[in-house]
């Protein structure tokens, strides 16, 4: 009797051990919840603010919304992080079904060189997070445009109608696409730790909300990399991002401004009010990147007037919230308006729970002395 005693009270114990674990998270999620609808306003507040006090038409990592004092906080018990991101400085995959043949051939080339560069230097197979060599990029890139035009996928996942035609709904759609490796697009889609470095994915990249052109004072290096079919003036990235990152020189109009030594992508912290950015696209060409021209941009293929852009309005929000014993994951893509009379509202694109981490890239870690 005194066994089955023992037996018994260990078990009542082990079940209500787990029933008040089970509470415990229970009453953690609804605090990470309230947490994160702070931490997003905060977000809101933020966009709203640049949008209200600038006086120049542009948009650019180094306003308030990228300022690194509002990345972290703590609500009580709730560690918060969070990320924004402005999606216009990214590769709209709309450009791949939009358009002549000749701006969707464009777009599929800029596309190829974004899955060629993303994860350079990776050496782990791709299958685990590592680099896509020339010849698997095109493939992939093939077989996305494939389902995008609606020509291909399995399963029995529908394919909604869209206006215009073939526009995907969300990113995530093309985890979808049929690949020689049936876990390829689940790869490509999640940040992955591979030994001691990051593999970042493809939604720091590409996207589908906002205009079909690329915000230089935001894009990342990839992106900007990607831009140029030339590969000796892919350099010429990394100059666009030291100048927008470097001091303005008010001293002459055609001097050239000094330049920031670090590099990475628009993704890393910044203090706002500092840098540089291009007021207009042809900033680009005005002497303060050194080199870069009229004709080098069309050697490369690039119409700045039609491909580019210095504003964007619609942003991509990641929150983590966690606590000691759980954590939740929330995106939301918001689009930001002003009305004549000034005042800023958002209309809401996408809200979401995840449950793929946001990691820390080399590149965000690098950008992150920016002055």
């Amino acid at each position: 009797m005194t066994t089955i005693a023992i037996i018994v009270v260990a078990e009542l114990a082990y079940q209500a051990g787990l029933e008040i674990l089970a509470a415990n998270n229970v009453s953690d999620q609804g605090l990470i919840e309230y947490a994160i609808d702070g931490q997003f306003e905060i977000a809101l507040a933020n966009l709203k603010l640049d949008k209200k006090s600038s006086d120049k038409d542009l948009d650019a990592e180094t306003e308030t919304w990228n300022n690194k004092d509002i990345r972290q906080r703590t609500d009580g018990d709730v560690a918060l992080t969070m990320r924004i991101f402005d999606e216009a400085g990214k590769l709209n995959l709309v450009r791949l079904v939009t358009g002549n043949e000749a701006q969707q051939l464009r777009a599929k080339e800029v596309f190829i060189r974004i899955l060629d560069l993303f994860r350079d230097g990776i050496a782990e197979d791709k299958s685990k997070g590592g680099d896509l060599n020339q010849g698997e990029a095109e493939e992939v890139a093939d077989r996305i445009i494939k389902y995008l035009k609606r020509e291909g996928a399995t399963g029995q996942v529908p394919k909604p109608k869209t206006l215009p035609a073939s526009v995907p709904l969300l990113l995530d759609e093309i985890q979808f696409v049929d690949t020689k490796d049936n876990h390829m697009m689940d790869v490509l889609m999640v940040d992955l730790k591979v030994k001691d470095q990051v593999a970042p994915c493809l939604h720091r990249f590409v996207t589908v909300y906002g205009t079909q052109r690329v915000n230089v004072n935001s894009a990342p290096l990839v992106v900007l990399k990607a831009l140029f079919s030339q590969s000796g003036d892919q350099s010429y990235a990394q100059a666009i991002i030291d100048r927008r990152r470097g001091q303005a020189d008010t001293s002459s109009s055609s001097s050239v401004p000094a330049m920031s030594s670090s590099s990475g992508s628009s993704s890393g912290t910044t203090d706002a009010g500092a840098g540089n950015p291009f007021e207009t696209v042809q900033g680009l060409v005005d002497g303060s990147v050194n080199g870069l021209t009229d004709d080098v941009l069309r050697k490369n293929g690039i119409d700045a007037a039609v491909e580019l852009d210095v504003k964007s309005d619609v942003f991509g929000i990641r929150i983590q919230g966690a606590t000691k014993r759980t954590q939740r994951d929330e995106l939301y893509v918001v689009e930001r308006a002003k009305a004549a009379d000034g005042t800023v509202g958002f209309r809401f694109l996408l809200h979401q729970e995840r449950t793929d981490p946001l990691l820390t890239t080399e590149e965000d870690t690098s950008a992150e002395s920016t002055p």
